[in-house]
């Protein structure tokens, strides 16, 4: 009884107080030079990464995109083991014990269309206004476990042995005893099916951001200051499956497609953004730009769960010419992923990259690293044709090998963008 107690409470606990999400990347501009976009002037998209952009010239910019990233941790790796066989495997016990700790599998679809205005007769008297709508789509299932019945503790007939593993691969058998294999054995608590869980997530967040932006001329540099006001919307479903011996990962993936039990809430965000220009000979093409997301902490409080956007903070530099440009951007601090395992997953990305514009065709190379996660180096790169066709694809360089070999990391955006 106090173990469903204390499970039951801990599963709640989980689920009551969700922080969320990475800082995203709405974009092919961005997406193709290494998700650099805080201080990246020739992007028409300056109302998601820094509403400080939007007054940075005197163009009036129109930009649209789609994506879809694939993202996944672990989930291979349970996928992989034999659950009926696993008290006769060591090696699968202790791979199962670690990837318990950290695991998600996670696709994301985002995507969004966005107008900025700033002639300079609007720029100059009034500042900079922009108008956008961002979607994104979370499908996410990771595994909340309790950490007192994961010890490596198989049954041997009347005997009970705890492993633990050796420098050379072997296992070291201990002598314990059926009052610690019922209390804190993972294989006994699959057996069981009464201790861990799989819980699929579906967060769909839609916001319509308003932003401004006014330029402060100072000696020798400019000052670019913005915000975006957005009204924020949230449709959320949460199911959770015990793990057991019979447990069906694919049938979780499902539950993706499930439409049941949808809530919905709204809400309103509010970000901040500065950028610098100096205004040199030698330097009048650098700047530099900072963004605060989601100061206020916007948050959905649903029957189930409560998702909270926490503030996300975000600083580029950028070389930015009329045929050439180069940005870098960097997680000042990590941001908290969508999971719910009982070590909370995050991500810091940092990252950057080249443009080239060649008149009919842009080019775009970079490369972006997340501090946070085990993913490899993510190379990208970008296309567009005459504005009306543009694809970016990022690709994280750790593998997952199973009948097929795929990214862990794997982005693919398509849209297009005008100027004028």
């Amino acid at each position: 009884m106090k173990k469903s107690i204390y499970l039951i409470g801990s599963i709640l606990l989980c689920l009551s107080g969700l922080s969320a999400l990475d800082f995203g990347g709405v974009g092919n501009v961005s997406a193709g030079m290494g998700g650099a976009g805080v201080a990246l002037k020739t992007s028409p998209y300056g109302l998601y990464y820094n509403p400080a952009l939007l007054s940075v010239d005197n163009e009036i910019k129109f930009g649209y995109s789609a994506g879809v990233l694939y993202r996944q941790k672990n989930i291979d790796k349970i996928a992989k083991i034999n659950l009926k066989k696993l008290a006769s495997s060591p090696r699968d016990i202790e791979i199962l014990k670690d990837s318990l700790s950290e695991n998600q599998l996670s696709i994301l679809a985002q995507g969004g269309v966005v107008l900025q205005l700033s002639p300079s007769v609007l720029r100059e008297s009034f500042g900079a206004l922009a108008l956008g709508y961002f979607g994104s789509g979370y499908a996410n299932i990771s595994f909340s476990t309790d950490p007192k019945r994961l010890e490596m503790i198989v049954q041997n007939g009347t005997n009970y042995h705890k492993l633990v593993p050796q420098a050379d691969g072997t296992y070291k058998q201990e002598m314990s005893n059926e009052s610690d294999y019922k209390a804190h054995s993972i294989v006994y608590a699959l057996e069981k099916g009464d201790a861990h869980k799989a819980i699929v997530q579906t967060f769909l967040l839609s916001e319509i951001p308003i932003g401004y932006a006014r330029t402060f001329y100072l000696k020798n540099s400019n000052l670019n200051v913005g915000f975006a006001a957005k009204f924020m919307n949230g449709v959320s479903r949460t199911q959770d499956t015990f793990f057991s011996n019979d447990f069906n990962l694919y049938g979780e993936f499902q539950k993706f497609a499930n439409t049941q039990d949808l809530e919905s809430r709204n809400t309103f965000g509010i970000d901040l953004g500065l950028m610098y220009e100096i205004d040199l000979p030698t330097f009048r093409y650098l700047s530099f730009g900072v963004v605060a997301k989601n100061v206020n902490s916007p948050t959905f409080k649903f029957r189930t769960n409560h998702i909270v956007i926490e503030p996300q903070y975000r600083f580029g530099v950028a070389y930015n010419q009329s045929f050439f440009t180069l940005a870098f951007d960097a997680d000042i601090v990590p941001n908290n992923s969508l999971n719910f395992n009982n070590k909370k997953l995050q991500s810091q990305m940092i990252g950057g990259g080249a443009k080239f514009d060649l008149s009919v065709v842009d080019l775009r190379i970079g490369a972006m690293k997340d501090l946070r996660q085990d993913d490899g180096l993510i190379v990208t790169a970008g296309v567009n044709v005459l504005g009306i066709f543009d694809i970016a694809v990022q690709s994280g360089s750790k593998l997952d090998v199973g009948v097929s070999s795929i990214p862990r990391y794997l982005n693919v955006v398509i849209g297009g963008n005008f100027s004028f």
